[in-house]
């Protein structure tokens, strides 16, 4: 099983374009969270998964619950806070590029607690960590005692899916970041992360020097450009799809999905998963992921592919 953790909210977007000086903003408002559409998105490839993470016991808490047990995402190990829900407003360029204003300090997602990352994960085979959460207190060091409990026992990933209007001090995400790569197995981080973290620094030397810390796999995505793949064994670029974007909103959460789900099917096999990540491995897993992620651009929304829908795209 997957285990996923982090924060599940409600992203709001406006739906039309509007006058600046205008008395009313027309709002629509969709589940979302980084965290959260990673395990719709394996739930979607038909892989099992949980989310640990904390959800308000208020309205839209209760509609998050819904929609992920709707999903069949497992709902055991969430901790209810009467505490309000994440609200990200987001704004969508002509491209369908999002920039985001997140609404929730207080908010459940934020409040976990060592007593609730106690769980039982007997049969998790993959933890994922992810987004603001990392850094976001006191829920980012339950995270982290998490993460160290069950490194060399569980493979980790991580997702730095940096925020900065969540938290803006760019040295509280660095060395949260440099704290985790000992613990995790396998990065995946956009060029727009890399660039906001380390703006003097080549993407391919932040990578190596990951490498050198513990992950046996990096993933670095680059939009429209495709994505760029490393491991102990091997590196590999892999070209983006061609696809009417419509916006990009959870491309990169599917992109991580579809690589999750690639790792675990290398994990299950007789042979050291790290070891079979080879060139053409490499190339095989990213080409997935981004033809993945393009579904998801050519749609509305974080509306993430089903199994199906990426092997007929494939």
């Amino acid at each position: 099983m997957f285990v996923v953790c982090g924060e599940a909210l409600f992203d709001v977007f406006t739906t039309e374009v509007v006058d600046q000086a205008a008395f009313e903003v027309p709002l629509s408002a969709r589940v979302g969270g980084s965290p959260l559409n990673v395990a719709v998105g394996l739930a979607r490839l038909s892989c099992p998964v949980a989310m640990l993470t904390g959800l308000s016991t208020d309205f839209l808490g209760e509609r998050l619950l819904a929609s992920l047990q709707s999903e069949g995402v497992k709902t055991h190990l969430i901790a209810r806070k009467q505490a309000p829900t994440t609200l990200g407003f987001v704004q969508q360029d002509a491209a369908g590029v999002p920039s985001y204003a997140f609404y929730g300090n207080g908010a459940a997602d934020r409040l976990l607690t060592l007593d609730d990352i106690n769980v039982d994960l007997e049969g998790t085979a993959i933890i994922h960590f992810g987004s603001y959460s990392i850094v976001a207190q006191p829920t980012a060091d339950s995270y982290f005692a998490l993460a160290q409990q069950h490194s060399g026992k569980r493979l980790l990933s991580l997702d730095p899916n940096v925020r900065l209007n969540v938290e803006p001090r760019l040295e509280i995400w660095k060395q949260r970041i440099v704290e985790l790569l000992p613990l995790v197995d396998m990065v995946k981080v956009s060029d727009e992360d890399l660039h906001l973290l380390y703006p003097e620094q080549r993407p391919e030397t932040i990578v190596e020097n990951w490498l050198q810390q513990g992950p046996q796999l990096v993933a670095l995505t680059r939009g429209g450009n495709g994505a760029s793949l490393w491991s102990q064994h091997g590196q590999v670029d892999v070209p983006g799809q061609s696809v009417k974007v419509i916006d990009t909103v959870g491309a990169g959460d599917t992109f991580q999905a579809s690589l999750l789900d690639a790792v675990a099917s290398l994990k299950n096999s007789r042979a050291v998963w790290s070891e079979q990540l080879n060139n053409e491995t490499l190339f095989k897993m990213g080409y997935t992921a981004t033809v993945a992620a393009a579904i998801t651009c050519s749609r509305r929304g974080a509306n993430l592919p089903t199994r199906a829908e990426i092997q007929a795209a494939l």
